[in-house]
């Protein structure tokens, strides 16, 4: 220990916290007696020092899955590619209005005009949010395949049947994914219509998700009590109006309504495929698109629109694909108003008649239990695990 050390131990003990968290540690600030050879009064910040710490205790449990095994024994020398990650995290600044950088307590003193030194542990988890989001976001910039390649010309079979999907936008989007990998394509024979529904709390939440993945950036309570003010659902879920449309261009017995939690069955067995195909549906979890919420906030302002768009397809989505979950759940002050909705959407496409796949009754909520909402902390651990397959993906 050099003499400015012994002047001020609290910079040496520091300093033994960075070269800790470089080398896999995960020791709190408050439990950490350790040292090393000062180098400078420049010690990275408390958020970000916090957020490497959370990262590294993630990467050693159970939470990571592989994480346990790749990781067994983190080390500066043993694992550089662990090292230079948390060293980007040290080096990386939170974007928009928070926090500036803060000082460790028991390191300075601090200054009468300055934020107070801090324990690490006591930080708002909002911060350690903010921190991460803002590596990440230059990480997904960073990551950008370049221009995607043109698909090529889809074959239009003149004995297959021609369809079109409307309705639940993340069902659609699945549906049609999955049967244009299948080889699925529409043909020129007697074209078809086919709504994909679900209950209607489902489709809102669904809605909601769709539009955070393409770059729009409300909060669900917010998007939801602007849609109940209004008095108004989206127009892709209001199924009366979506089946009108396509029954006047093709006529009423030329639409369909598939009512299911999952579709793809259904609608395979009505655009006429007959091999099974994979009924899989997943979404991701609340917590996975609020992260997505906080990236899209800062690629908006580093990226063009049409770049945003193409990260948030070709990056961030797949590296978020494994973070699935639960729907948002419908607050219960709206629950009234969006079974109201739900009844009279039943109601007025059972006078319709169109042909049904599934049950009418089956778009109105059922469950009214009350919305957990996100929590914070699982938000944050979304978005370490990210960082740390970017690392696997980088080593």
């Amino acid at each position: 220990m050099t003499s400015a050390d012994q002047e001020n131990p609290g910079i040496a003990r520091a300093w033994g916290w960075v070269d800790h968290l470089r080398a896999g540690g995960d020791t709190p600030w408050a439990d950490f007696a350790g040292a090393s050879v000062s180098r400078g009064n420049l010690v990275p910040g408390a958020i970000q020092l916090e957020v490497a710490r959370r990262l590294n205790a993630l990467a050693r449990s159970d939470a990571f899955g592989q994480a346990r095994q790749v990781d067994s024994a983190l080390g500066g020398a043993d694992n550089p590619g662990h090292a230079r990650l948390v060293d980007q995290i040290l080096e990386s600044s939170g974007p928009g209005r928070g926090q500036p950088d803060l000082e460790l307590v028991g390191v300075h003193s601090g200054s009468r005009f300055g934020p107070r030194p801090v324990d690490p542990a006591q930080l708002p988890t909002h911060e350690l949010i903010r921190a991460a989001v803002g590596l990440l976001a230059e990480l997904v910039v960073e990551h950008d395949p370049g221009a995607t390649p043109e698909p090529p010309p889809r074959l239009v079979r003149p004995w297959r049947r021609g369809w079109s999907l409307y309705g639940d936008p993340l069902a659609v989007s699945q549906v049609r994914g999955t049967l244009s990998r299948a080889g699925v394509e529409p043909g020129r024979r007697a074209p078809i219509a086919v709504i994909v529904a679900d209950d209607l709390a489902a489709m809102l939440a669904d809605v909601w998700s769709w539009r955070v993945q393409h770059a729009v950036n409300p909060s669900w309570r917010w998007w939801l009590s602007d849609r109940v003010r209004r008095d108004r659902l989206p127009r892709v879920v209001d199924l009366p109006r979506v089946a009108a449309n396509q029954a006047a261009r093709l006529g009423a017995d030329r639409v369909h309504i598939v009512v299911a939690q999952h579709p793809l069955p259904a609608v395979a067995r009505l655009v006429g495929v007959r091999r099974p195909v994979d009924a899989t549906r997943v979404g991701l979890s609340p917590e996975a698109l609020d992260l997505v919420r906080h990236l899209n906030v800062v690629l908006r302002v580093l990226v063009t629109p049409e770049r945003h768009q193409h990260l948030l397809d070709s990056v961030l989505l797949p590296w978020l694909a494994d973070e699935t979950g639960r729907r948002r759940g419908v607050p219960p002050r709206h629950q009234d108003w969006v079974r109201q909705q739900a009844e009279r959407m039943r109601d007025e496409l059972r006078v319709a008649g169109y042909p049904v796949v599934g049950d009418l009754d089956a778009l109105v909520p059922t469950d009214r239990r009350r919305e957990p909402g996100t929590d914070e902390t699982g938000v944050l651990d979304v978005a370490l695990r990210t960082l740390l397959k970017v690392k696997e993906i980088e080593s």
